[in-house]
């Protein structure tokens, strides 16, 4: 059937962002775009980023490490990465757990000498867990000018900066005093002294001193102490110990006593103890009375963790300030996997002692915690905590199927609700807030946020943000989301997120929303299912920014072997570098350390693939002419386009096309290349030489000439080199010939 000629121009208006769904309200829609963004200057997509190493090893690498600090510190994933800012942005750590080992990079020199790595980095802990498959791995909670380390199995760490770091919470009882007996009968010269050492005695109208010296008085007094940490907290009360006597009728035993504390226990060496209190009942009179349920005062505080004899001649009636509750503190276990700061309080949930606890300190005071200050979400449908994030007037507390929401209700007490029993998440480190979308996060069949929220009646609300994008949802390994990364960064505008996809046990690849537009894009290795390089473990943003990369990398032969190639792991930065991060290449191995010759790792490929068009019209034939495109000019570099239709896997090519304007190419007057130099005879843009221009917008164009089709797609692909892709046009006619009816014999399943 033949068809009236209808020359076309599919005209874009900028190109479209990934759009995966069979049916789209927009053609101008992606099927795929690797390691580009998006210009928030002129528009379009840029494909112009590289990673570099964040210590830069130059031309060698002479670490002079060990093979077992060596692998830890270059050979080994990135387990968990963060980037403190402290002081109001004076001071900013990079913090690294790689190998067991917890560290942190001061800056890097620019030279390759063995002292120069061991003056930028500073070791905090070694020995540590290392995270397995199924868990998140270390968090950061920051709080104030300190930063709480915890990952579930090591004890909790107390980070100040400047290399101090401490063990955080009260995890022991607190130790009792231990306090002499008083001995009436050594001053009436009946008894022998006892432990070297009389207690002070006054007469029975002074007015310090304790005890009724009454005739066959029972004087009874029990103490407790507490341990104060440098954040204000105070430890759990001790247990009692105590001691009673007896006044006589001799003269000599009817006095008023000081009682000698002879053991005051000091906290544990480097454990922030500053402060320590003693505190008393008053006179109990009969020693039924006495122990744990009485009444306690505060008798004084010892500003010091070194003190350890104590005489306490304090009168009862000067004691008026009591002792907290047992319930005001408790200790706490060191199996908590997550944490958040939130209304002045620390909050940890979580992890395999306390998998569906939340535990919350005293406002102010992060290393005590109340008895009761608590909740239990076990009593609803869920399962175990996987997150808890800060969210305005809200802390979110994500579980592995399901939402809970604490708020503070009235009266000023903490409420707990369920916000969604039907999705949950193990993807712990891909929550992260996104200015002006919410809280976003990775779950099993998608990417989310949470918005709203804010006082004056708005509600809280999920929705899911990666509709468009049901291929790339469909490769997340469900057994692997615990290793799932991501981070938001205001410089680029960018929310990363990185994944193991099913048949990987690592990250590679990755999905980034681009707030400016609303769009998404891909980031990943497209030489990964052959020749893969890197794996994005761990993702941060740095105080300016930047986007950090944690990475595995990939090893041929081992370390310790001459010859043995592979590559630089440890953190890397998104940049405009011209590689790929830096491969190594043994020289010289000894028993002790070796020696690297370092190179730097060819880009991978950038594309942009468009989706399938059926031009608004499935069914007509059509032909298609040529594919023009708006692009900047970066110079004597090549653009592929390749392309197919009517669904098919095989790929044609219409050629490689220029980055420069047709009528200088090839001439003195030719743009100067933007990108790596693959030539000498290629002239490079140097900076204070070359000549500045605005930025030049020109056309490409690539002949296709297809037969008729139903349907088109294209893809522009570059060998690593830049190129800024504003819009397209596709030119194109259509022939009126519809879909052909099929004639089948129904009783046969025969034509």
């Amino acid at each position: 059937m033949s068809g009236t000629l209808a020359t076309k121009t599919f005209k874009s208006p900028a190109a479209g962002g990934v759009e995966q769904r069979y049916k789209s309200a927009d053609m101008n829609v992606a099927e795929d775009i690797v390691n580009a963004r998006v210009d928030t200057v002129g528009g379009g997509w840029l494909f112009d980023r590289g990673i570099e190493p964040w210590w830069n090893p130059r031309t060698q690498l002479t670490p002079g490490l060990s093979v077992s600090d060596f692998t830890a510190y270059f050979v080994d994933p990135i387990d968990a990465l963060y980037v403190w800012v402290r002081g109001g942005g004076e001071q900013v750590y990079h913090l690294i757990e790689s190998g067991g080992r917890l560290y942190y990079w001061l800056g890097n020199k620019g030279t390759t000498a063995v002292a120069s790595f061991y003056d930028d980095l500073v070791l905090l802990q070694s020995g540590r867990h290392i995270r397995k498959v199924n868990e998140p791995g270390t968090q950061f909670i920051s709080y104030g000018n300190r930063l709480l380390i915890i990952n579930g199995y090591d004890k909790p760490l107390w980070f100040y900066g400047n290399s101090k770091i401490r063990n955080w919470g009260f995890s022991l009882n607190t130790p009792a005093p231990e306090v002499l007996d008083i001995q009436p009968g050594y001053l009436a010269g009946t008894d022998d002294l006892q432990d070297s050492t009389a207690a002070p005695h006054f007469n029975s109208s002074s007015t310090i001193g304790m005890g009724d010296p009454s005739n066959g008085k029972v004087n009874t007094y029990d103490y407790k102490m507490t341990f104060i940490s440098d954040t204000g907290s105070e430890s759990p009360l001790s247990t009692p110990n105590g001691l009673s006597w007896e006044a006589t009728s001799s003269a000599a035993t009817q006095q008023r006593f000081g009682i000698v504390i002879k053991h005051f226990p000091t906290g544990p060496a480097g454990g922030g103890i500053v402060a320590r209190r003693l505190y008393r009942t008053r006179n109990q009179k009969v020693p039924e009375l006495s122990g744990a349920d009485a009444q306690y005062y505060l008798v004084k505080q010892v500003n010091d963790n070194v003190t350890d004899f104590i005489i306490d001649i304090v009168p009862d009636a000067e004691l008026v300030d009591t002792a907290p509750s047992i319930t005001d503190t408790s200790t706490i276990s060191t199996g908590w996997s997550f944490g958040a700061t939130w209304n002045g309080s620390i909050w940890l949930a979580g992890g395999s002692r306390n998998p569906t606890k939340i535990i919350y300190s005293k406002q102010g005071l992060p290393e005590q915690f109340g008895a009761f200050d608590y909740f239990d979400v076990g009593n609803t449908a869920g399962g175990a905590i996987t997150a808890i994030a800060p969210y305005y007037n809200n802390i979110i507390v994500f579980r592995q199927r399901s939402i809970d929401i604490v708020r503070v209700g009235n009266g000023g007490n903490y409420q707990v609700s369920q916000l969604t029993p039907e999705l949950g998440t193990t993807a712990t480190n891909t929550v992260k807030l996104v200015p002006g979308v919410g809280l976003m996060f990775m779950s099993y069949d998608g990417i989310y946020a949470i918005g709203g929220g804010l006082d004056g009646g708005s509600s809280i609300s999920v929705q899911k943000m990666s509709t468009g994008l049901v291929k790339e949802t469909a490769r997340f390994s469900k057994t692997y989301l615990p290793r799932a990364t991501a981070t938001y960064s205001a410089k680029e505008r960018e929310y990363w997120l990185h994944y193991t996809p099913v048949g990987r046990t690592y990250n590679t690849r990755g999905i980034v929303y681009h707030t400016e537009g609303d769009v998404w894009s891909f980031r990943r290795d497209l030489n990964a299912e052959t020749d893969w390089k890197f794996g994005f473990t761990a993702l941060a943003t740095d105080a300016t920014g930047n986007i950090l990369i944690g990475t595995q990398p990939r090893w041929f032969g081992t370390p310790t072997t001459e010859g043995s190639v592979g590559y630089l792991s440890g953190l890397h930065v998104w940049s405009g570098s011209t590689s790929w991060g830096k491969s190594l290449t043994s020289a010289a191995p000894t028993q002790t350390s070796n020696v690297w010759n370092t190179a730097d790792v060819t880009l991978p490929r950038n594309r942009y693939e468009s989706g399938w068009f059926d031009f608004a019209d499935a069914s007509m034939k059509h032909r298609v002419f040529s594919v023009e495109a708006d692009v900047i000019a970066f110079g004597d570099i090549d653009i592929e386009l390749t392309w197919s239709f009517d669904y098919g896997s095989t790929v044609r090519t219409a050629g490689n096309q220029k980055q420069a304007k047709s009528e200088v190419l090839n001439t003195t007057g030719a743009d100067p290349m933007l990108g790596p130099i693959v030539s000498p005879s290629k002239s490079a843009f140097v900076v204070g030489t070359s000549a500045l221009q605005e930025p030049r917008m020109i056309r490409l164009r690539w002949d296709v000439n297809t037969q008729l089709v139903e349907t088109f797609r294209f893809r522009l692909e570059s060998s690593g080199v830049p190129f800024h892709l504003l819009s397209y046009d596709i030119n194109f006619d259509s022939r009126n010939q519809q879909a052909l009816n099929q004639r089948v014999n129904l009783a046969k399943g025969q034509p």
